[in-house]
């Protein structure tokens, strides 16, 4: 894909993977538009690459639902909507009463991404994934004890399973627009964010796993070679920018469909119902 005049939005620009994704794309020509949680730091990476910048946190679905109110008025079209924001946390409820790991991880990205299906015509979806996703579950069943963090399990395992939900939704968001391409991938586990949220044990991790780990920029590369791939993701999963396997539930329509009703009620008092 040649990226002269293209428009890509970008979430979780502000540091590691995203802001070296930033950066690799403007070396390409493409028109970025560049979201963080940290506004300081956004502002940083979009004066250095030229770009308008967003702040928002994903934990706030009335942050999210302001951040593509003003993505909407701001590009006329999106080329590329790379949904790269997202992390570990502790388990703990947010301010709309949902998992923090669902929410932002998961919900937050959905509501970005329906409440922008009409800018991205015919163009794509990158979803940063994980390959732990593919050790979760989720049931139609018990959407609503997930979506409320149940059962209490470790903070990486309510992250697993927000991944897998994602993907999900990824890939239902596509049933009910086809002409939008979408795809997401693993991108290694980054010495950006190894450890994150796990405070001196962590760091600790991370100081010692640091010789065996990628690094933003291997990260970035990644992203944007999917995002610019000429062929079409075809709502494929990839570890690193390969095809992979991931969780037989992804392709799972039932549970796509029970998602996307359930993702509807936990945000019908901050959004217009997705169709």
């Amino acid at each position: 894909m040649n990226l002269t005049g293209k428009t890509i939005v970008l979430t979780g620009a502000s540091s590691g993977l995203g802001a070296e994704a930033a950066r690799l794309l403007s070396a390409q020509g493409a028109i970025l538009h560049l979201v963080g949680r940290d506004e300081k730091r956004t502002k940083a990476i979009g004066e250095e690459v030229h770009a308008p910048t967003y702040t928002a946190d994903f934990t706030s679905l009335s942050q999210t639902r302001s951040l593509a109110a003003q993505l909407a008025d701001a590009v006329p079209d999106i080329d590329v909507l790379a949904l790269n924001a997202g992390g570990v946390m502790p388990p703990r409820l947010t301010d709309d009463g949902i998992d923090a790991n669902f929410q932002a991880n998961a919900l937050a990205p959905w509501l970005l991404m329906t409440q922008l299906a009409g800018k991205l015509g015919t163009g794509r979806v990158l979803l940063t994934n994980s390959r732990s996703h593919d050790n979760a579950v989720l049931s139609p069943h018990n959407l609503a004890a997930a979506l409320a963090g149940e059962p209490r399990v470790s903070g990486h395992r309510t992250y697993a399973r927000a991944k897998l939900a994602a993907g999900v939704l990824l890939r239902e968001f596509h049933r009910r627009n086809p002409g939008v391409d979408v795809g997401d991938f693993h991108p290694g586990i980054m010495a950006s964010d190894f450890g994150r949220y796990m405070g001196r044990t962590g760091s600790l991790l991370k100081t010692a796993a640091r010789p065996f780990i990628g690094t933003p920029r291997q990260g970035a590369e990644r992203l944007v070679e999917l995002a610019t791939r000429q062929q079409a993701l075809a709502g494929a999963y990839f570890v690193h920018a390969r095809r992979a396997k991931g969780s037989a539930q992804l392709q799972s329509q039932e549970l796509g469909t029970a998602l996307w009703e359930a993702a509807n009620r936990a945000t019908a008092s901050v959004s217009n119902s997705a169709e």
